[in-house]
């Protein structure tokens, strides 16, 4: 099953060079050529995550390197989803197709055989919807930089600047996409807290355990809602809104990759 992720990496890697022609040259061709190596290398990660979940009876999220797998494919997926949204963002695989080929090589060094750590089916809604959360902030992340680069050089009237001339999307349709990634974002969170505290009263015994992961998962919950109100109420998407994710990116990397989560 190893050779699969070999296949897949190879797939995006390629895609990335096909957007990346296709920013540097406006050829279609080169779009459709990065999309179409985009879809055979998540095609490929599906094919993995099936294989792995009819032939080992468990879904493979127990190991560093199935999340950093996993967490590429939910990345992949909400690529689509923006695509299918509106035509013009397929030029947006020119930062995920990339960002996805270092995950998955970041990976490899780590690969070892899949295991069931618990029997315990919440355990595993958590991580899923945890990584799912994960994946929409790193893409609300990229909108939100897009964003702030492109309204800097339209204000500074630079027609010429990369996000200006290389990327077509309006600064509404970023900001809308932006509050939509951050939406999806408090949802999966609060989903990830209800099944880690459902979680370990089942296995522990209770509801919630002071330990320093699930603290920080919830200031970071609490902080995405506040950005969520900050949007829905006062209005204040524009560069005020875009700041504050990436805030949230750099508080969602020690949530979830520097604070390790403690043995029970």
């Amino acid at each position: 099953m190893k050779i699969l992720i070999f296949i897949s990496l190879i797939a995006y890697f390629l895609s990335t060079l096909g957007f990346w022609f296709y920013l540097y040259t406006k050829k279609e061709k080169g779009r459709k050529i990065g999309f179409s190596l985009f879809g055979i290398g998540f095609l490929i990660q599906i094919v993995y995550l099936l294989g792995t979940v009819v032939f080992h009876g468990y879904f493979p999220i127990s190991t560093i390197s199935d999340i950093l797998f996993f967490l590429s494919m939910v990345i992949g997926a909400i690529f689509y989803g923006f695509s299918l949204y509106k035509k013009n963002l397929k030029e947006f695989g020119a930062i995920y197709a990339p960002i996805i080929v270092f995950l998955i090589a970041l990976s490899l060094p780590s690969y070892s055989s899949s295991e069931q750590v618990y029997d315990n089916i919440w355990f595993y809604a958590h991580v899923v919807f945890s990584i799912l959360a994960y994946a929409f902030i790193i893409a609300a992340t990229v909108i939100a930089i897009i964003y702030l680069l492109t309204e800097r050089d339209l204000k500074r009237k630079n027609l010429k600047s990369f996000f200006v001339s290389k990327f077509s999307s309006s600064l509404s349709t970023l900001l809308d996409l932006e509050y939509k990634a951050t939406l999806m974002i408090f949802i999966f969170l609060s989903l990830a807290l209800i099944t880690s505290s459902i979680w370990s009263s089942v296995y522990l015994g209770k509801h919630w355990l002071w330990d320093k992961k699930q603290i920080m998962l919830s200031i970071l919950w609490i902080f995405y809602g506040f950005l969520l109100q900050i949007m829905l109420i006062k209005h204040q998407y524009k560069k005020r809104a875009s700041y504050l994710t990436i805030v949230g990116s750099i508080l969602a990397l020690i949530a979830f990759w520097i604070i390790e989560h403690p043995n029970y």
